[in-house]
């Protein structure tokens, strides 16, 4: 796999996990805090960001 292809890859699975962050923080409404979600978002957030910086160093 070339660096281009890797950095394609890399900005797909940013959107995923975007998206998915997205989904998640969609499902939040009034009731009692859930730190299972809560922890998601943060690991959704945190993927999309490292592979949006692995790609840019493609």
């Amino acid at each position: 796999m070339n660096k281009q292809d890797e950095a394609i890859l890399l900005e797909r699975l940013a959107d995923t996990f975007e998206t998915k962050l997205r989904e998640t923080e969609r499902s939040i409404g009034d009731d009692i805090p859930d730190q299972y979600r809560e922890g998601r978002m943060d690991a959704f957030g945190w993927a999309a960001t490292y592979c949006r910086l692995l790609a840019e160093r493609k």
